[in-house]
């Protein structure tokens, strides 16, 4: 193509005709300077293509993240329920006491209620990724990184403050316990009644066992609301990026 157009150039200029020369070298110069700005508009599309294959597999690993993090979540929080349901019944002495002293079942199935909580983990490793990106590129932000932010900011942040709240109050708890030496009791001497005098006759136990369980369900239960709100979001995520 350039031998060609370099032709015609000589040609024109062998002929003495100046005047078409300098038209035609205006017009080989439009031509080369359309020729650079196709090719800067391709590339330029080439990088959109790459950035926006970027954020979908960005968006993908937040997806995937979540829903790791969801079955986690239910799990646990359906544990944690059912334990607070032996809580509930125990604050409201609705456990009956013979079958705690007698029944190995029924006395293990209300003295593991007192044992703890699932230490959940949420991953953030994908939202952390995207926030780093917008950070390059404002334009990046939008309604469904702004709803994501709230997610695991906000509500991440009162989940962790709940977490906190949950683990000091276990910790007085078990504390009690341990001073009254309960669980040795339990485990070395198999007396069990120590643990059943406590709940029904230790106001102190009674004081921190409420609080403990009462944390444990507000727990649960901000678990719950981040999973139903992130599972919405997700759907959401699904359908603007085409993520299976």
């Amino acid at each position: 193509m350039i031998k060609f157009f370099r032709r015609i150039r000589y040609k024109l200029m062998e002929q003495n005709k100046t005047s078409k020369y300098f038209k035609y070298a205006i017009g080989e110069i439009v031509l080369v300077v359309i020729g650079i700005l196709i090719a800067l508009s391709i590339n330029n599309w080439n990088e959109k293509q790459k950035e926006k294959n970027q954020i979908r597999n960005i968006y993908a690993r937040i997806v995937k993240d979540f829903e790791n993090s969801s079955k986690e979540i239910e799990r646990d929080v359906a544990v944690m329920e059912a334990r607070f349901s032996l809580m509930d019944r125990i604050i409201r002495e609705e456990v009956n006491r013979d079958s705690l002293l007698t029944n190995t079942d029924y006395f293990q199935k209300y003295f593991f209620s007192t044992t703890g909580f699932p230490d959940i983990k949420i991953i953030d490793t994908g939202v952390r990724v995207l926030e780093s990106k917008i950070e390059l590129n404002y334009e990046l932000n939008n309604e469904l990184s702004e709803a994501l932010s709230l997610l695991y900011s906000q509500l991440l942040f009162e989940i962790e403050i709940d977490e906190k709240f949950l683990t000091n109050k276990f910790s007085e708890l078990t504390s009690h316990i341990q001073y009254k030496g309960i669980r040795v009791d339990y485990r070395i001497n198999n007396n069990r009644s120590t643990f059943v005098d406590m709940i029904f006759e230790d106001d102190l136990f009674k004081s921190h066992f409420f609080a403990y369980s009462r944390s444990h369900r507000a727990y649960s239960r901000l678990l719950n609301k981040f999973k139903t709100r992130g599972t919405i979001l997700m759907d959401k995520i699904k359908t603007e990026y085409h993520i299976e």
